[in-house]
């Protein structure tokens, strides 16, 4: 079988330039790629889809913590097809469904990667809900599975109407974790939203403190999740019991993290950083790692991880998708698809 002679040449997205305040059209560029044979230990896979992650924006605004040299094409996650397998490469089939994990670089129309990259997924999946599983989904599992939450406390966690607020809030229900979900706006609220939720506008910390006091009574808070850091950090973790730890995974308000000296000197509380592949990297996490998607995967049959999605675009427009993707008050997530998720039968639109 070869898809390579009735398939056109499959384009690669370029980022060309990591300036501030350029423009999103002008910091990528699209290229046709041609055809490499591949080794006895690779896979060549059509990507389905990919998504486009708050990493991947602020790489291309130089604020990740890795930092490729231009020109590099860009991409975290995403879901693919084998399209070809080396010679050394016994359990993959051509037309299986895979997640590339690790890979990076997966915004064009084909990729080649190592097999140890590929986790196979089940065929009857929605490809979409797939495409989005590596990242988010697998950060809020670690985030309420192994940052010291223990049964009798509570949660907090801001932001919760982003993408990883989703996952949190859908697992912590499943997990039966009691939570607070706290959002900057009333409209943040989703529409017939159950649970207990908070808006916040980060000037009184007190006043956020005293209504987490109101729904907690006297049960312990020891455990805040904190995507946006600035002044976030210290009202989440002013809301806290004492040595209470305040985890900050995200940097959406482009601030350095703040904490009072008395939550932090007298009443021990603890701020961590997170970054889920420094976790995924860390020697003393290699079994727990090898249970995260798994486990994902299975909640995702059950339908009990389901992401919100707002638009698909193909490759070819991903200076329309960057610029959508970085609108504030989204709804759900951005997408890209390639050649082989065109098809109806494999391209899912919101």
């Amino acid at each position: 079988m070869s898809t390579q002679t009735i398939l056109p040449a499959p384009r690669v997205v370029e980022v060309i330039d990591t300036a501030p305040d350029t423009p999103w059209a002008q910091r990528v560029r699209l290229r046709p790629e041609p055809r490499q044979p591949i080794g006895a230990q690779q896979v060549r896979i059509g990507m389905l889809a990919m998504t486009v992650l708050p990493a991947d924006l602020l790489q291309m605004q130089q604020r990740y913590g890795v930092q490729p040299s231009v020109p590099y094409v860009p991409g975290h996650e995403g879901v693919a097809l084998v399209l070809e397998a080396g010679a050394e490469v016994g359990d993959l089939q051509v037309g299986q469904r895979v997640m590339p994990l690790g890979a990076g670089g997966l915004w064009a129309d084909e990729r080649v990667v190592h097999r140890r990259s590929l986790l196979p997924l089940p065929a009857e999946g929605d490809a979409l809900q797939q495409a989005m599983l590596a990242a988010n989904p697998a950060t809020a599992w670690v985030l309420l599975k192994h940052m010291g939450w223990a049964p009798g406390q509570w949660v907090l966690h801001n932001a919760a109407n982003s993408a990883v607020g989703q996952c949190v809030r859908q697992l912590a229900g499943h997990l039966g974790i009691p939570l607070i979900n706290i959002v900057r706006r009333s409209q943040a609220i989703p529409e017939g939203a159950q649970g207990h939720w908070l808006v916040d506008d980060g000037l009184d910390a007190d006043a956020l403190r005293q209504q987490v006091v109101r729904i907690t009574g006297a049960q312990p808070v020891m455990l805040a999740l904190d995507a946006l850091g600035g002044t976030a950090t210290q009202s989440l973790a002013a809301c806290l019991s004492d040595a209470g730890r305040v985890i900050v995974y995200g940097l959406l308000s482009g601030q350095a993290s703040q904490i009072g000296a008395h939550d932090l000197v007298f009443r021990g509380v603890e701020v961590r950083g997170f970054w889920l592949a420094r976790w995924f990297g860390d020697a003393a996490n290699r079994q727990a790692g090898r249970e995260v998607y798994p486990a994902l995967l299975e909640l995702a049959r059950q339908d009990v991880l389901h992401m919100e999605v707002e638009q698909v675009y193909d490759l070819g427009d991903v200076a329309q998708a960057l610029a959508h993707a970085a609108l504030p008050h989204r709804r759900g997530k951005v997408l890209l698809r390639g050649i082989h998720g065109l098809a109806p039968a494999s391209s899912g639109t919101t």
